[in-house]
């Protein structure tokens, strides 16, 4: 599985790779007349760049006026370390209704421990009334992002942001990044290619797979709304992972068992038939919720060549752990790991791991990574919220190879 060769390896060089990316990366390029010239982030401080002409400005951090004045520059400090704020920035008209922007962004890391990429990268998001733009830090070995707004595709980029100015202040948008990057499978693989002096062949050559997801609700009511928090609320976080196939081959040829039973259906958060389930659940009065874990395994069916049962087993749930529960006044993070095998076939694990950050007023951050088998659906509900919310919905591949995925709204 993808923790036995291709973490790792990301570890070692992919965090470097990153790193030093980020010290090339462009800046957004933001519109003519946009009273935002560029933002830096470090460890605890955040710099706005204004364009002076576009002055006085008011700047306020979570609904807290933290400057006034006509300076080509602000620096916000004493910020926490990888923590994400909100900003609304009023520029102009000292009398009558200035222009009103809202910026989303986050602090850098002291350092990347994380094994997935997208936990610790930078991203910053801005909405006005007539356009919204993002911008991430540069994934090292991804050539194009494709940009895509609630399921359709919309454009293609080379460089780490990008702005779209088809928005309607009405409606409620999803923004997709998707890219790619290839990683050679086995380390034994490379050495006899170099002993070799031949090229990689293309089966040698993994696709590790980036998706990082913002979603919106209407750009008007974002911009209109208030910046303090709000009452805490319930959080309800539903992982699920399921074969959508009726019948499963098993890869092990020596094994009495030459088939599985599936789950035969597609992406639904209300089914019952899954291999796995884990819920996590955050409630509770202010300022200390309580956090707990519920989790469930379905029941693996062995079948021999012509489809008569042999054997039927239920899997140990010891590999879900809820590890790194931190519950503070302004934050509550965890990090659900997930490692269970077959208890039929050692080599049909399923293993993922993520990281969750909820803030009181409604801001989510979700960072995963999964293989790309068998299919991953993961969902959220907040406060009285009825339907699920979809987070991530990944197909079965069958294959090892990691996707890596991120998503969190505008709040």
């Amino acid at each position: 599985m993808f923790r036995r060769y291709l973490i790792p390896l990301i570890s070692l060089i992919g965090t470097a790779l990153v790193v030093i990316g980020k010290k090339l990366q462009p800046k957004m390029s933001y519109p003519k007349g946009f009273p935002i010239e560029s933002i830096e982030q470090r460890i605890n401080e955040v710099t706005f760049y204004l364009k002076n002409e576009k002055s006085p400005f008011r700047i306020y951090r979570d609904g807290t006026l933290i400057y006034e004045g006509d300076d080509e520059s602000f620096t916000d400090i004493n910020l926490a370390a990888g923590t994400t704020y909100l900003y609304t920035i009023e520029a102009g008209a000292r009398r009558g209704t200035p222009e009103r922007i809202k910026v989303q962004t986050s602090t850098a890391v002291e350092s990347r421990q994380s094994e997935n990429l997208l936990e610790d990268c930078i991203q910053t998001a801005i909405i006005s009334k007539s356009f919204f733009g993002m911008e991430w830090e540069p994934i090292e070995g991804v050539e194009e992002y494709l940009i895509f707004r609630n399921g359709k595709r919309i454009a293609k980029v080379q460089e780490p942001f990008f702005v779209d100015r088809w928005v309607r202040s009405q409606v409620e948008y999803t923004y997709l990044i998707h890219a790619e990057r290839p990683l050679m499978e086995l380390e034994k693989e490379l050495d006899e290619q170099v002993r070799l002096r031949t090229e990689p062949k293309e089966k040698d050559v993994v696709m590790e797979t980036f998706q990082i997801s913002k979603v919106l609700d209407p750009l008007e009511e974002i911009l209109n709304s208030g910046d303090t928090a709000t009452e805490r609320k319930e959080w309800r976080f539903l992982y699920k992972t399921f074969w959508g196939e009726r019948w499963i081959k098993n890869p092990e040829e020596g094994s009495p068992y030459r088939y599985f039973k599936g789950d035969g259906r597609g992406f639904d958060s209300a089914s019952t038939d899954y291999r796995t389930m884990a819920e996590v659940v955050v409630t509770g009065d202010e300022p200390f919720p309580d956090v707990q874990l519920g989790k469930d395994i379905g029941k693996t069916k062995g079948y021999g060549m012509l489809r008569n049962l042999k054997k039927e087993e239920t899997a140990f749930d010891e590999g879900i752990q809820l590890e790194d529960v931190k519950v503070e006044e302004t934050e509550v993070t965890y990090v659900l790991k997930h490692s269970v095998e077959n208890p039929l076939a050692d080599s049909m694990a399923v293993d993922y791991q993520v990281s969750a950050k909820l803030q009181p007023n409604g801001f989510y951050d979700f960072s995963g990574v999964h293989d790309r088998s068998p299919n991953h659906e993961v969902y959220l509900k907040h406060g009285v919220q009825r339907t699920w919310t979809t987070l991530h919905q990944g197909d079965d591949e069958g294959a090892e190879a990691p996707l890596y995925w991120r998503v969190s709204n505008f709040r």
